[in-house]
């Protein structure tokens, strides 16, 4: 005599599973038709929305950050958190000095690569450089001993150089929210070589196809660029070319940062 025990605690699966169809697309499609897939130029950034501000929720919580930020460019969608400036939590050499620090993390759902709620080295890593791209930006001699975090959240991913790109727009928006005195607003912007031709903005599958990164962080308004990160193999004059058009691209995100900013204060 069998008997028809059930787990309750267990969520059984189906009597009968289908195997998912993925949609694979080859990296060299990626630029076949002579163009991009989505019809952009090679020196146009995707679409980019911003919106900052706490939720209603957060609104009423005691622990509501002191600004935040959500960024959207293409399908890539960043969150950003913003607390203070408050006390600092490690002391610093120079006590004159607040500190600027940065917590990055993806979501478990948000690319590919990234499959549990553990901490990587590469999203610490991702975090020092977030650190050095927006410090220089903000004013730490007007806030001694005190310290001003940034959590950074991916909900989606599409292209790595360029989501560290998004953070960082995402970051800048997030300060300016939350009333950081600022020299200026950090903009950011990655291309990738395909072919000998630099391509703006890319997304996940050209840079699969590509064979160089360049990631450039500025500061417009100064004219001074906080951050500069290259992967892979260039000529100098490649490099200079690459670095130039970055710049401008970075003017262009830096306008759409701005003329939001401004019209929050309308």
């Amino acid at each position: 005599m069998s008997l028809n025990i059930t787990d309750r605690r267990r969520i059984n699966g189906p009597q009968r599973s289908v195997e998912p169809v993925y949609t694979t697309t080859s990296p060299v499609d990626a630029f076949a038709a002579g163009g991009r897939m989505d019809g952009r130029a090679l020196d146009q950034v995707r679409p980019i929305f911003i919106k900052t501000g706490p939720l209603d929720a957060q609104s009423l919580s005691a622990a509501a950050p002191s600004g935040s930020a959500y960024y959207e460019q293409g399908k890539i969608r960043v969150s950003c958190a913003v607390y203070g400036p408050r006390q600092g939590r490690k002391s610093s050499n120079n006590a004159r000095m607040g500190t600027f620090d940065c917590d990055f993390k993806y979501a478990p759902f948000s690319c590919s690569w990234k499959r549990s709620h553990v901490k990587t080295s590469d999203e610490k890593e991702i975090a020092l450089m977030l650190e050095q791209a927006v410090a220089p930006a903000i004013r730490l001699d007007a806030y001694p001993k005190a310290s001003v975090d940034a959590f950074v959240t991916v909900i989606e991913s599409d292209g790595k150089a360029a989501t560290i790109a998004a953070a960082i727009n995402c970051i800048s928006a997030a300060l300016a929210d939350a009333g950081i005195e600022l020299y200026d607003s950090v903009a950011a912007c990655s291309m990738s070589l395909h072919s000998e031709q630099w391509v703006s903005d890319c997304s996940q599958i050209e840079e699969n196809a590509s064979s160089c990164s360049l990631l450039v962080a500025r500061m417009p308004s100064a004219d001074e660029v906080t951050y500069l990160l290259q992967h892979g193999k260039t000529t100098p004059e490649q490099t200079q070319q690459a670095i130039q058009t970055c710049a401008n691209d970075c003017t262009r995100v830096y306008a759409v940062i701005c003329r939001y900013l401004q019209a929050t204060l309308e």
